[in-house]
């Protein structure tokens, strides 16, 4: 006996969007406070000369980080493909730029990434 699906979608593999508003936030508030919050208040610091003024600076660097992030999560929503900033660029400005992009992205990060996985 031999059982067919009723539709396509009962045959392909996706994943499910588990992600909630909260785990959103969480995560890139983590990202955003987990890439330097031990190391850049010392530079800031330094070249700032003022507390107040380096919790300023701070504080408009978070922000900042924050819109890129939000506009990471409207491009992931309204481009629902996998790939990330390639598929990001392929959608908008076409095939060549993003190719250039990946390329470049290979050349400049894609050995030290493989040297992350060969440092086990």
């Amino acid at each position: 006996m031999s059982h067919k699906p009723k539709n396509e979608r009962d045959s392909s593999v996706y994943l499910r969007r588990k992600i909630t508003l909260l785990r959103c936030i969480t995560m890139i508030v983590s990202n955003i406070v987990g890439s330097g919050i031990f190391i850049s208040p010392k530079g800031v610091l330094q070249n700032t000369g003022s507390i107040g003024l380096s919790l300023v600076i701070w504080f408009v660097c978070g922000i900042l980080s924050m819109l890129g992030a939000l506009c990471y999560a409207e491009l992931g929503t309204t481009i629902t493909k996998s790939g990330g900033l390639y598929i990001y660029l392929l959608e908008t400005i076409g095939p060549l730029p993003s190719f250039l992009y990946l390329w470049a992205e290979f050349i400049a990060n894609g050995y030290s990434y493989c040297s992350e996985l060969l440092e086990c």
